[in-house]
Formats: structure tokens, sequence, C-alpha cells
């Protein structure tokens, strides 16, 4: 059993407290403080009492906002229900990690981040900037980090094909001959396609060319040259309705989707050297398009599918996000 734990909490410029980390004893504490680079003057220590089972390996920290607009620990919780329920709608809760690591943390953040950029579009999320805007650097990220902690994190994730190949092996042990035409049929459809500048796809018409994209069966992602006389041509053709673009449009582009290679990873940052603002910055405006002015092609019914666009360059930006 743990008796209790050693909580490391942040104090911030306007004095309001932010839970970092628990940990079993004084030397883990210390050692997480020394690599995140905090001196003695921006943290306090708390402790939290047990006992806890050894298996235990997160707590919850409840932060609500207190006098002159800071937040205030709430308090310490063994479940994340218990401790929304004494946080006021005016607060969050923070998971610490027992014993976790800096560089961990920072993985864990990365990684948030990057998915919370892919699904702000599809969920109709605010924009990171605005988080920022509204609750400061820290918060954003810790609220960002609870919302895809663990299991959620993992949820999200494309299944890969080495999961797939495991599937279809258990499945082949019985009914292998019967079964394998069919099998092979439905890996081949349900694997993504994408390409980058290739000069004409068969789905696209022909006067469509340079076509870069990401095709599954949850997410239609493409962009190619076409004249804006072809664009309304080929929107009409799919039952979408053209109109002048009258405001600011954020689509996703193929490259939000890609295959991140070893060097690609490498210039997103890694724990010892993360992300910072402007770098994460830069990366989502590689994955996203922002059009002002233009033209703008929707469907008449519930669909999801937006095409716009822009005269300038003289390309067309189409996404579909089916299914979420």
């Amino acid at each position: 059993m743990i008796p209790y734990l050693h909580i490391l909490i942040r104090v911030e410029d306007d004095g309001s407290l932010h839970a970092l980390g628990a940990f079993t004893t004084k030397e883990k504490q210390s050692a997480y403080l020394t690599a995140a680079g905090l001196q003695d003057s921006q943290v306090r220590l708390d402790f939290y009492n047990g006992p806890f089972d050894e298996d235990t390996e997160v707590v919850y920290a409840g932060h609500r906002r207190w006098n002159m607009d800071r937040f205030q620990l709430a308090g310490y919780f063994k479940s994340e229900g218990e401790s929304w329920t004494w946080v006021t709608q005016e607060g969050y809760v923070s998971v610490l990690q027992i014993n976790t690591n800096h560089e961990s943390e920072k993985a864990l953040e990365k990684e948030a981040l990057e998915r919370y950029s892919k699904l702000q579009k599809r969920w109709r999320l605010s924009s990171y900037e605005d988080l920022i805007a509204r609750e400061g650097v820290d918060k954003a990220r810790a609220n960002i980090m609870l919302r895809f902690y663990e299991d959620a994190l993992e949820s999200f994730k494309p299944k890969t094909r080495r999961d797939i190949r495991a599937l279809y092996a258990l499945y082949a042990l019985y009914v292998v001959i019967l079964i394998f035409p069919l099998a092979v049929f439905f890996f081949l459809s349900s694997t993504p396609d994408f390409g980058e500048n290739v000069a004409n796809v068969k789905w696209l018409p022909n006067y469509a060319s340079q076509v870069s994209y990401y095709r599954s069966k949850q997410v239609q992602v493409y962009e190619f040259q076409i004249s804006p006389e072809n664009f309304k041509r080929w929107a009409e053709s799919n039952h979408m309705e053209v109109q002048g673009l009258g405001k600011q449009e954020i689509l996703s582009r193929y490259k939000a989707y890609l295959p991140v290679d070893a060097q690609q990873q490498a210039n997103l940052g890694s724990p010892d050297n993360p992300v910072s603002i402007e770098q994460f910055e830069a990366w989502q405006d590689a994955i996203s398009i922002k059009i002002s002015q233009g033209l703008i092609a929707l469907n008449s019914d519930e669909s999801t599918a937006t095409a716009i666009y822009n005269p300038v360059t003289g390309k067309a930006y189409f996404e579909n996000l089916i299914n979420f």
C-alpha cells in the first residue's frame, strides 16, 4: 500500500496553482522538478493522504476559479467523476500520473496537441490559439491532455496494417479457403489510398490535374488544379451548390493524414526538444487551408462534404469526414 503521495504544484505568475505530478517518494519528485527546469520559487509541495493500492496509476487534481480570477486547488481525488463533482463548471481537472517523468509528460503533451489539431475541424472545437487566449498556454495544454489521456488517445489512433493482419490470421484458422478472396478484396478496399501531385485520377474528371489526396472509408480529403468554370461544373455534377465565399473557411489538407516518417517525426520535435508554439502553429498551417475569398460548394442535404476554390492559386480543396 502507498501511505501518501507527494504532489508537485507550479505557482503561476498570477498566483494560480497548477498540479503537475504525484510521486511516491520525495526523490522522484525532485527528479521531475530538475528535469522540468523549475526553480524552488516556482513551485510548492503538497501531500495527498492514502492509503493507495500499489497498482494505482493516476489521481486527479481539481482546480476551480478563486478570488482575483486565480485558479486554486479544490483537492485530490481517486476518480475523475469524483473530481468533477467537487469542481465547479468554472474549474478544470488535471490528470496526475503517479511517478511520471518529465520526458513522458512532454511526449504525451505533444501527441495530444497533434491529435487536437486534427480533430478540431471534425468536432468543431475551439482553435488552439483561442484556447490559449482564453485560458493561457499551461491550462490549455492541461485541458487537451486530459481530454485525450490514455484510452482516449489510443482510441483515436488509426488501425495499423499489423492489427488488420492479426485479425485476418485469427479468422484464417477456420475459414481460410472460403473467405480468402473476400478477405483480400476487403483489405485492399479498406486500406487508405494517398498520393501527391498526381497528374490525373480516375475519380475526378480529366480537367482536374495535379491531384494530392488521402482517401479512406472515413476520410476524403484532396486538392487539385482546376479553372473556376470547371470547378462549378464539377461541384454541380456532385449535387453541390456553389456560391461566393462570405467568410473565412478552414479545411484540413491531405497532409494532415499522411503517414509520418522518421525524419518528419524528428522535425516535429521530441521530448528532449519539445515543439514550440511557433512550430506547432507552422505545422497546423501546413495541414490545413484558410481561404477568405473565392468560391464554396456545399451539399444541400446533411452531408459534411465541403469544397472551396482559391482563385489566386487556381486550386480546389475538398473535405468530407464521414461518420464523425
